[in-house]
């Protein structure tokens, strides 16, 4: 099947909110320094799934004929390959909506408000390469059975964050510029959460786990209850607050 163009001006609207909702897929997506808002292409093999683009006034909507989000496929060759690639002319919320799918995502440098990411199952990978350079009101990511992998985390500038997930294996990694105060929380249950964070940013880690374990690695210093970075103990700022609460798993806390 030929590939499906896919291509988005900025509308004319103040308030823009990018919305994806997709069955199982493969989506890969990343920066353009474009004009267009949103663009790329998507490969659909059965030739059933081609993707559908509604406009209302700021808000973009991509799905699909006939979204499965209730199966696995046993192949994930037959399902649709996404390519997106996101501009940063102007600032924008994004909600993104999967199945059991692989996604591959860097939205570095891309001027995001707020981003909402809700995964069943399979694999998310969000990486911020390069800082936000506008404020991020709102990082929350929920997952179903899904492993997943955020990387350069303060680079997203967000204010507040938050993860929920069940049975899965989470790597956070909070490499990156903190520019501002930032919280985040965590709440997983049959997981394993592994959380990174550079010595040299301040940092303040609330670590509860009710039938699972917590492994702190070096460079943190106990006091009050929560475990510091040396930058953190130091009274340096801004600070890192994170609030990690895992019920039947495995918590690890590393100084990079």
């Amino acid at each position: 099947m030929p590939d499906t163009p896919i291509n988005v001006a900025y509308p004319a609207s103040d308030d823009l909110h990018a919305h994806i909702a997709l069955g199982a897929c493969r989506l890969r997506a990343e920066p353009s320094g474009g004009e267009a808002w949103i663009s790329g292409t998507c490969h659909d093999p059965t030739g059933k799934r081609t993707p559908r683009i509604s406009e209302e006034g700021g808000t973009v909507r991509i799905t699909e004929a006939e979204p499965s989000f209730e199966r696995l496929p046993a192949v994930f060759g037959g399902v649709p390959g996404y390519e997106l690639w996101f501009g940063n002319g102007r600032s924008f919320a994004l909600t993104v909506e999967t199945g059991a799918s692989e996604f591959e995502m860097d939205l570095g440098g891309v001027p995001l408000e707020k981003l909402t990411v809700r995964q069943g199952a399979g694999r998310f990978d969000l990486d911020f390469s390069a800082p936000n350079p506008h404020p991020m009101s709102l990082l929350e990511v929920s997952s179903g059975a899904a492993g997943i992998e955020l990387e350069n985390l303060s680079n997203a500038n967000f204010s507040e964050m938050r993860l929920s997930g069940g049975a899965a294996g989470y790597e956070l990694d909070f490499a990156g510029t903190l520019s501002r105060d930032a919280e985040a929380t965590i709440e997983a249950g049959l997981s394993g959460v592994e959380i990174q964070i550079p010595a040299s940013t301040p940092a303040k880690i609330v670590a509860q786990t009710t039938l699972g374990s917590v492994d702190v690695g070096d460079g943190f210093t106990k006091e009050g209850g929560a475990f510091w970075t040396d930058a953190g103990a130091a009274g340096k700022g801004p600070l890192l607050t994170i609030r990690a609460g895992v019920r039947l798993g495995a918590l690890q806390l590393r100084a990079t």
